[in-house]
């Protein structure tokens, strides 16, 4: 009879530390919070293969900062590899991103970030052959006056605004779709070796690159006549219901940053060229006070 105490005492104990731990790993679980970061140079930099700074990481941290219970856990991705988990209904959040039709079906998108326009990039001897006016490249032009080619990343999503344009090149025979480097930085390599005329660049990104790569030839940056506005971008998490909540909690804090936009705003001054943020200030500004009174609908 003693034995047989013995051993229910044992197995009540038991039973309590099981309890305990799988209490422990909830809260652990409930207050990690996984991010899948595209390693993008000047928007996420990376040292010894992790998640150090640039313009979205600074962003992010400021957005963890406002969310102290949680604690952030990075990894790297792609858009295949984040597109497929999300499918999985993996529980994570990913950034920097643009909003894409085949995205929304599997994630929340949450704008956190205006970026400036892209722009097209090309050897700066070159820049007789091109069609500007008024300093800005003319992609209607480029296509139907000139024989010049170009390359985008197969790996990269870009603006809206440049998809029939990008289409079109594309069934000419102008511009190729490239692979490689998961972050795009190759296209500038190529330009610069005159293995491709142009490509399209953020500055930001640019900047990053040129700073960090021995190019052959200098590159120059130039405005495209057709695409001026700011460029949204922003987090995608699962569509789940943890992602819905999530999505939600990540939102609130997006508009209580954004209702201080100087402090963004300081980033910018140093990630992205000095003349290509003077020339956006206002408009910056003036999207992140916007954005502070705009709650993201949620479906």
């Amino acid at each position: 009879m003693p034995r047989l105490k013995l051993l229910c005492h044992k197995a009540v104990i038991s039973a309590l530390l099981m309890l305990l731990t799988a209490g422990t790993w909830a809260e652990e679980t409930d207050s990690v919070l996984d991010w899948a970061l595209w390693p993008i140079p000047g928007a996420v930099n990376l040292v010894d293969g992790q998640p150090r700074d640039g313009i979205a990481m600074e962003a992010l941290d400021l957005l963890m900062a406002r969310l102290p219970e949680l604690q952030p856990r990075y990894r790297l991705a792609n858009r295949p590899r984040q597109q497929y988990d999300m499918e999985q209904g993996l529980a994570f959040c990913s950034m920097p991103l643009l909003r894409r039709a085949d995205s929304d079906q599997i994630g929340y998108f949450i704008p956190f970030m205006a970026s400036t326009p892209i722009q097209a990039v090309i050897r700066q001897d070159d820049r007789e052959r091109f069609p500007l006016e008024n300093g800005s490249l003319s992609l209607s032009r480029l296509l139907a006056d000139t024989d010049l080619r170009g390359g985008v990343s197969g790996f990269r999503t870009y603006p809206t605004e440049l998809a029939a344009w990008f289409s079109e090149a594309q069934t000419a025979g102008r511009l190729e779709s490239v692979t490689g480097a998961l972050s795009g930085e190759n296209l500038l390599l190529m330009v610069s070796h005159g293995r491709l005329d142009f490509t399209f660049e953020f500055a930001t990104v640019t900047r990053a690159i040129t700073r960090r790569l021995a190019v052959q030839a200098p590159l120059l940056s130039l405005p495209i006549q057709e695409h001026r506005e700011l460029v949204e971008t922003g987090i995608y998490c699962t569509r789940s219901d943890w992602g819905r909540a999530m999505a939600a909690r990540l939102d609130l804090a997006v508009r209580q940053i954004a209702a201080e936009p100087g402090v963004l705003l300081a980033l910018y001054e140093r990630w992205v060229p000095e003349e290509t943020y003077q020339a956006f200030a206002d408009e910056l500004r003036a999207y992140y006070l916007q954005r502070a009174g705009q709650p993201t609908a949620l479906p």
